[in-house]
């Protein structure tokens, strides 16, 4: 086969359809096939064979479409050839089919494709498609091969084609029809069942009202209620068009004997003799029915939650033909008025009666065997609840902590200039020298950081050298003013030059002193805890700008920040525990020694700083600045307010508000 191209059929064509005598009646009788068809497969065959005849096809292919839009495939439903082929041969075929289809499905059009050129008195061959559609999605697609003399007149095949694709939509129609017919009808049995009890006046009344029912409605000879005891055995209570029976006679026991086996199996039981019957167990049903001439008997238990409260038994004459669905629809029906009938089995008792059944109920379920879990679940949760609300624990703020040094000296510089040098020690490990940092141990006294002093000694060598100038000229007027015949002003200017020299002198005095702190010196014996110079000679440094801080490490102090909510909570003298990050194991015992009253702002919160000492042993991992959790103790409180009062607390606020 020769592919084309996909062509939307001209829709001016007319139809090449002759008028024969006798055509419409066949015709009638063909479109009643397709109307009729079971099934969607039924219609693809008796509508491909109606195409190939109409457009005298001489071979035909019907798919239904499988997946979705963008991935499809095409499943055959019919093929028609002439010659009889070979099963690979036909394969072939419908592979071919399916590869020249595919386009006009993708593009959702009927189409005309030319798959063979005219041969000497031969006619070109055309693939007529058309596409069969459900809600606006394709679901079919039928092509016939015939051979015409152009493409105008495959054009008007195709049309012929598409009148007879269009009894599809009558088709659908008709199916949905039946489908909306059939559920309206089963729900207008409910309800006509529904209302039969509704209407009665107690259980027995409403027991016989919905056999009676049920016999109309189903065409069943006889409908039999039978209603759970006490003792797991079944009671005949209601049968159709019997107001009253004797319990012991033979059919009312065969009766019993079908329900019980209904119960013990949970689940209908249908027999039907030389039918189709359930895969359960029904022995009973068999003798019921050899006894009763061959009737066919379905069981179906009603249910009440998971409880079965009662069974129907319904029995059909022999040879009644008996719908499928008629045990389905039936079960349905019956559960639906399964919970009436259980009502009004349980109002229709004394009121004593019903006070003590109750009672009963009450107690199995508290102290029978059953819903053990739920039970000891519920004694549970009521236990936790009271150990929840009567168990004080102790009740305690928690608050992040920080270990800081107890009055640090801090080294700082005495004047601006430059670092000369740094003090070297040994490292304790490696024994190289090198700078001092951060940990190492210091004495009192010793130079711990050199500045530069040769922009001072310079300065102090011109001070000293301006003051001798400025000694000679004293001293030079004051050898002049001796002489009679001098100036006045000789003696003051001698007095200003000796003012002067002072000065100098006095700069020198300043000079020195500054060159003698050049030398700084550990305050204190102890460890460096801040300052690490060891990249910075010659840098700059400006007077007061700190250098290093010496302190004793195991002099140290807890400082807590408590947020705003849990101040009010602290006290002095209050006691708590405090354990670190590096050793959340370990727990030291504190006292609080000083509160702040002054809160600051901090990772968006306020809080406010809390001094306190520990009171018992020490570790000596402990460094300054090392962080960990504190918990106060504050007073015993019960579980449920430690739970619930910052909930509270903050509903309570935006209530006010």
């Amino acid at each position: 086969m020769a592919s084309g191209v996909v062509e939307q059929p001209s829709q001016d064509a007319e139809s090449e359809q002759k008028k024969i005598p006798g055509a419409g009646a066949r015709r009638s009788q063909h479109v009643q096939r397709l109307l009729d068809a079971e099934n969607l497969p039924t219609f693809l065959n008796h509508l491909l064979t109606q195409q190939a005849i109409m457009v005298a096809g001489a071979e035909a292919a019907a798919f239904l479409i499988e997946g979705g839009s963008e991935t499809f495939s095409l499943r055959p439903i019919a093929h028609i050839r002439e010659d009889n082929s070979d099963s690979d041969t036909r394969a072939a075929a419908l592979n071919a089919f399916q590869e020249l289809i595919r386009p006009c499905v993708e593009q959702g059009k009927d189409g005309v494709l030319e798959v063979g050129p005219a041969n000497g008195s031969a006619e070109a061959q055309f693939l007529l498609i058309t596409l069969l559609r459900s809600d606006a999605n394709i679901v079919a697609v039928s092509g016939v091969i015939t051979r015409c003399l152009n493409l105008e007149r495959a054009r008007q095949r195709l049309q012929s084609m598409q009148l007879v694709a269009g009894y599809f939509e009558l088709f659908t129609l008709r199916r949905t029809a039946e489908q909306s017919r059939m559920i309206a009808e089963s729900h207008q049995h409910a309800m006509q069942l529904s209302s039969a009890v509704a209407v009665a006046e107690g259980f027995e009344s409403a027991a016989m009202g919905l056999c009676n029912e049920l016999a109309t409605r189903s065409g069943a000879t006889r409908v039999s209620l039978g209603w759970v005891k006490a003792n797991q055995t079944i009671k005949i209570r209601a049968l159709s068009h019997t107001e009253e029976f004797d319990k012991k006679q033979e059919l009312i026991v065969m009766l019993q004997k079908v329900m019980e086996e209904c119960y013990d199996q949970e689940q209908v039981v249908q027999y039907i003799p030389g039918g189709q019957s359930s895969d359960n167990v029904t022995r009973a049903a068999q003798a019921l029915s050899r006894s009763q001439g061959g009737h066919s008997v379905i069981s179906i238990p009603l249910h009440q939650r998971s409880e079965i409260v009662g069974i129907v038994t319904l029995e059909f004459l022999p040879g009644q033909q008996l719908n499928p669905n008629i045990s389905r629809g039936l079960t349905v029906a019956v559960d639906l008025l399964a919970p009436q009938l259980y009502d009004r089995h349980e109002n229709d008792r004394w009121l004593i009666t019903k006070a003590a059944l109750s009672t009963r109920h009450g107690a199995e379920i508290v102290f029978g065997k059953q819903h053990t879990l739920a039970k000891l679940i519920t004694v549970a949760v009521i236990g936790l609840l009271a150990f929840v609300w009567f168990f004080k624990p102790m009740y305690h703020v928690s608050a992040p902590f920080e270990f800081a040094s107890i009055q640090p000296d801090s080294v700082v510089s005495p004047f601006d200039g430059r670092i000369e040098s740094v003090m070297t020690i040994a490292d304790p490990i490696s024994g190289v020298k090198r700078k001092i940092k951060p940990g190492d141990k210091v004495k009192q006294g010793d130079v711990l950081v050199r500045l530069d002093t040769k922009e001072l000694r310079i300065k102090r060598t011109e001070s000293v050298g301006q003051a001798s100038a400025k000694d000679r000229e004293s001293k030079m007027y004051a050898a002049q003013v001796a002489d009679p015949h001098a100036d006045e002003q000789l003696l003051a200017k001698s007095q200003v030059a000796a003012d002067e020299r002072d000065h100098f002198l006095a700069e020198v005095a300043f000079y020195d002193y500054e060159i003698a702190q050049a030398d700084i010196k550990a305050p204190r014996t102890g460890i460096i805890l801040k300052g690490d110079l060891e990249d910075k000679l010659n840098a700059p440094v400006k007077q007061g700008d700190e250098m290093f801080q010496v302190g004793d490490p195991n002099n140290l102090r807890i400082e807590l920040s408590v947020e705003d909510r849990d101040i009010q909570d602290i006290h002095e003298k209050q006691h708590g525990r405090i354990a670190t990050n590096a050793l959340p194991n370990e727990k030291f015992d504190f006292v609080i020694d000083r509160i702040v009253p002054v809160g600051a702002p901090k990772e968006g919160s306020n809080v406010f700083t809390v001094y306190g000492t520990v009171t018992g042993d020490r570790s000596d991992a402990w460094l300054p600045g090392m962080a960990g959790e504190a918990r106060v103790d504050v007073a015993p409180k019960r579980l449920a307010w430690i739970w619930t009062h910052r909930l509270i607390d903050f509903v309570r606020l935006k209530l006010w508000m």
